[in-house]
């Protein structure tokens, strides 16, 4: 068995089909296969499942026993230690967790700031000197310490909101939200359990009549001591007698009612009365900052803890190394500071350096959250490890796609073996092997389709992958807007989208798109909000806000399906969330054999206590409690997995029992059930089916679903309600976790919504499906504060033609690109379409450039950079985006960076000849030790403040002497043409050794020695 490979052999979980494959280890391997086809129970059920149980059990001192698990094989060899970065992992409903907590940042900062900042007078809040005296007022600073800067500790947090930044209140907006309602309204329509209880109203009441006040007064018409009564009462008592008793009622008013009971509630249930009631604000004491006013003063590098809190990670990043640059940074910080920098920049990395450090984690979308991780994992170094993701590009951008990628081939550089599950079609060029599986989804799939790389992938017939890449994409007939009806929203205004007025059409498809932290969520979630508003208006009889929105008379109704897990709970079957479990219940309890042993309906349910198994509950898995980790789960050996009792089971309907019922596919329960005597069971399962999902069990968990799968099972919920028509559907990036092949089934089911006169609005980044759109409301230019203005909004054949927008591109290269596909990168990172080099072929022969790699034998300490300063570059075609030059054969340097095949080229600066000079002297492998340098698109350094570099891989290399000609293909060219900032040229006695293309004569030099 070799032992540079993961092996797998007879791998039967879930609907795996004996499997026998194969992963090279310290290799980039990328799992494909359409939705279903058994990606996750090979690598994540299996594989890594039964990692981490090896690994546990090496944590004992005695024999850690799991069981069999939830997973079947005949022999894992050659694993290694296992990391899982999954979507759903990491997760905190916790308010107080945020960006800064989970990623270990805040702690850093605060170190930063208790060792770097100089204290201010806690009197005036002035400048202190040496000793912490302060001049004017005479007072003694307390010395800073971390706890200074933490707001859960006494010593740090703001004591008017304790350490929170908001101040919870009620908010007469969210009380009487629509102020031309009458007081009586207003009384009938209030939330039960708040001011509108019996005793209250009565109170209302009396004082009402007492001051001669109109119960059918709107409450704009009110008058300020009208007003002032309704809200805080009067001090007036009255005798009331309510449900036959008497008492004496003073009325306190809406407001004073509410806080009172608020503050005297002692339950959370009782709490949670008044929620939709309470508003935040800002706490006018630190204005959000959290911290006691002295503590907020304190600044390192200029800026406050406040500042790095509130502002984008990009943003902080600049800050530091400007401040590292520029020595303002104490020098007992600055290591630390150089740490803090990289773990942002490895965030920033991953495409998020447009999140905040102070931004709650439970905001955060799942495949933000995933990218978080990985960037953590990035800044550990760990080696040896096999890394499992799933579908880290999840809610990316196809502009943010090769972030990503840099970051998975660091994790590979680093000796790990990185397996992804991906249907990104980047990321399946890019791997260095591809194990595909399927071909079909559920029962259909479960074999390996292929194994091996990706140019010979494209040859392998029976791919689906390979199909979809090669075709020329979905299709859809769109949709004619002459004529149409459009909904119109102005000043749509929500975290980074200011202002913004949104244009669609009815009865049509519109996708927003935008790069990652655009605001695409933003302007929906406003979109829904004022929509929602309008339609409710209109049907309460109330004046609609024109103002704001128009079009809305031609919805009634607004749905809003987000990508999220649907069922919370394990006991949530595929049955029960389409609502045909009491049918199936039904139609058992109905049966000769039910009605001989006396059993209900209630007994054929796993969830109710008698026909079940009571050992496992019903769940047919025991649960094995562990000390120092999560639980795991084995198959109930009670009753075997089946969930029911013996007696239970015996029932049968032709042959089957309620468990080989809830085994059964949608497919399988669809020819199994009779139409006509189960009509509801048969529409649903009909829709299922339609919609994709014949391959899913009747019995399976919904917490297991996958997101694609996840959001179609919404959408057939949402169909099954009966709506319609005139219906706004709005639908969180639905094609995330689907297959390209899959993508047919969601335009099949966007055309059934539209031509029943519904309209769509999705949240996409697939540029396939943005340009089979009607409409495209594009977001940016960039993300967080670069984003969030409108940059295009038309139809798609527009989008493409409008330079300023980052989609727009993509769409482009799709229409011009071959056969109408994507040009995404080939197996080595390339782009189908060659960069445009522009003026960088009449720069290259003269501009000092620094040819930079990273080596992966590295020993121990990780990845080592290696570089090289060359004479002369120069752009052999601008067609195939082809450059060359020579390098010595003996040098060290290149060697090592030839063998991985890629590197970076640096243009330097005038400003940077000292550097040029450094750089040419030393050993190879210390020329980076002392200076800044960043991973380049390409994963190759690049040196802070170059003037632009050229991410390329070697094509060839050609024996020219005692030099090598090395020909390279250009993957991206990133250099600013409008920089004031001007090349690094060599000396003019050195062009006298160019020829007329700018190389140099080497033969020429020898002869004159």
């Amino acid at each position: 068995m070799s032992t540079d490979r993961i092996r797998l052999e007879g791998v039967t979980t879930h609907n795996l089909r004996s499997v026998d494959v194969s992963f090279p280890k310290g290799q980039l391997v990328v799992a494909a296969g359409v939705s279903g086809s058994g990606k996750s129970s090979l690598v994540i059920d299996t594989l890594f499942e039964h990692s981490k149980t090896l690994y546990l059990g090496a944590l004992s001192s005695k024999s850690l026993d799991m069981g069999d698990g939830d997973y079947q094989f005949d022999r894992i060899a050659g694993t290694q230690p296992p990391v899982a970065l999954r979507q759903r992992d990491g997760g905190s409903s916790n308010p107080r967790s945020t960006v800064g907590t989970l990623t270990g940042l805040d702690g850093l900062y605060r170190l930063l700031f208790g060792a770097g900042s100089q204290p201010v007078c806690p009197a005036c809040l002035g400048p202190t000197g040496a000793d912490l005296f302060c001049d004017d007022c005479g007072c003694f600073a307390e010395p800073h310490t971390a706890k200074h800067f933490n707001p859960n500790r006494k010593e740090g947090k703001c004591l008017a909101c304790d350490g929170i930044g908001e101040l919870v209140g009620f908010s007469l907006e969210k009380i009487i939200p629509d102020r031309s309602r009458t007081l009586t309204e207003i009384w009938d329509g209030a939330d039960p359990g708040t001011f509108a209880v019996p005793n209250m109203r009565k109170a209302f009441e009396a004082m009402a009549a007492d001051i001669g006040l109109d119960l059918g007064l709107p409450f704009e018409k009110l008058n300020p001591e009208q007003t002032e009564r309704v809200l805080h009462g009067s001090d007036t008592v009255y005798t009331l007698k309510i449900r036959k008793v008497t008492n004496d009622f003073r009325f306190e008013g809406i407001l004073g009612f509410l806080e009172r009971a608020y503050k005297n509630a002692s339950t959370a249930a009782r709490k949670n009365a008044f929620a939709n009631y309470l508003a935040r604000e800002v706490c006018s004491a630190c204005q959000g900052g959290r911290l006691r006013p002295e503590s907020l003063r304190a600044t390192v590098a200029g800026h406050t803890f406040h500042d790095f809190q509130s502002d984008e990670l990009s943003h902080s990043i600049t800050r530091l190394r400007d401040a590292l640059a520029c020595g303002d940074l104490p020098p007992q910080v600055r290591e630390l500071a150089s740490a803090i920098v990289k773990q942002s920049a490895n965030i920033d990395d991953v495409g998020l350096g447009h999140l905040q450090l102070r931004r709650p984690v439970p905001t955060l979308s799942g495949g933000e959250l995933q990218r978080l991780l990985l960037a953590q994992h990035l800044a550990s170094d760990l080696t040896g490890v096999m890394y499992v993701l799933d579908e880290p590009t999840a809610g990316l951008h196809e502009a943010d796609t090769g972030k990503i990628l840099t970051s998975l081939r660091r994790l590979r550089d680093l000796g790990n073996t990185v397996i992804v599950i991906e249907h990104d079609e980047s990321v399946i060029r890019a791997a260095d092997w591809i194990v595909e599986l399927g071909p079909g989804a559920g029962s259909r799939g479960g074999e390996i389709v292929f194994e091996g790389r990706f140019d010979d992938l494209l040859n392998c017939a029976g791919s689906p992958t390979a199909t979809a890449l090669l075709s020329a994409g979905p299709a859809r007939a769109k949709t004619d807007l002459s004529g149409t009806h459009w909904l119109q929203v102005r000043g749509i205004t929500r975290n980074n989208v200011v202002d913004v007025t949104a244009n669609l059409p009815l009865g049509g498809l519109t996708c927003i798109s935008g790069v990652s932290g655009a605001g695409k969520s933003s302007l929906v979630a406003g979109l829904h909000d004022a929509v929602s508003r309008a339609i409710a208006q209109r049907q309460s009889g109330a004046a609609a806000d024109s103002d704001r929105v128009e079009g809305a008379d031609g919805l009634d109704d607004v749905i809003h399906v987000e990508q999220r897990p649907i069922g919370r709970s394990s006991r949530s079957t595929l049955a029960t969330y389409i609502g045909i479990s009491d049918h199936i219940r039904d139609a058992f309890a109905a049966a000769q054999d039910a009605a001989e042993r006396g059993l209900g309906r209630a007994e054929f349910s796993p969830n109710v206590a008698g026909g079940r198994c009571e050992s496992c509950k019903g769940l047919g898995l025991a649960e094995i409690e562990m000390t120092l980790f999560k639980s795991e789960f084995i198959v109930c050996p009670e009753c075997d997995g089946r969930r029911f009792k013996e007696h239970v089971l015996e029932v049968r309907l032709d042959g089957k029992n309620i468990y080989d019922v809830l085994a059964m596919t949608v497919e399988d329960a669809l020819d199994w059930f009779d139409a006509e005597s189960h009509p509801k069971v048969a529409q649903a399962l009909g829709v299922l089916n339609e919609f994709g999902l014949g391959y899913l069990q009747l019995g399976c968990s919904t917490t297991t679903l996958s997101g694609g799968e996840a959001q179609r099972l919404n959408l057939a919920g949402e169909l099954l309600k009966q709506r319609r028509s005139r219906t706004l559907f709005i639908f969180d990036e639905p094609t995330r976790g689907l297959h390209a092949a899959d993508i047919r089934h969601l335009l099949a089911l966007f055309e059934r919504l539209i031509s029943t006169g519904n309209t769509i609005v999705v949240i996409e980044h697939d540029v396939k499906v943005i340009a089979l759109a009607d409409w495209v409301i594009d977001l940016g230019p960039g993300a967080g504060r670069d984003g969030g203005r409108l940059i295009h909004s038309g139809t798609p054949e527009d989008l493409a033609a409008n330079p300023a927008s980052v989609t727009g591109q993509f769409v482009r290269r799709l229409h011009d690109g071959p056969g109408a596909t994507m040009p995404a990168p080939s197996a080595d990172g390339r782009p189908s379409a060659p960069p445009d080099l522009g003026v960088i072929g009449d720069l290259l022969p003269r501009a000092v450039t620094v040819v930079a790699g990273t080596a992966r034998q590295s020993g121990q300490n990780g990845p080592t950079p290696y570089g090289l300063v060359i004479g002369s570059l120069t752009v052999v075609s601008d067609e195939l985006a082809l450059i060359g030059f020579l390098v010595r054969s003996r040098s060290t340097s290149w060697s090592a960076i030839a063998d991985t095949g890629r590197f970076c080229v640096n243009i330097l600066g005038e400003d940077q000849r000292d550097l040029a000079d450094a750089f040419s002297q030393g050993r190879p492998d210390s020329r980076f030790d002392t200076l800044s340098w960043t991973p380049s698109a390409n994963g190759c350094p690049r040196l802070s403040g170059a003037v632009g570099t050229i991410d390329c891989t070697v094509k060839s290399t050609y024996q020219i002497g005692d030099h090598q000609f090395v020909l390279a293909t250009v993957v991206n060219a990133d250099i600013d043409a409008g920089t004031e900032r001007r090349p690094l040229l060599r000396a003019a006695r050195d062009d006298s050794t160019l020829d007329e293309h700018g190389w140099r004569r080497f033969a020429r030099e020898t002869e004159a020695r």
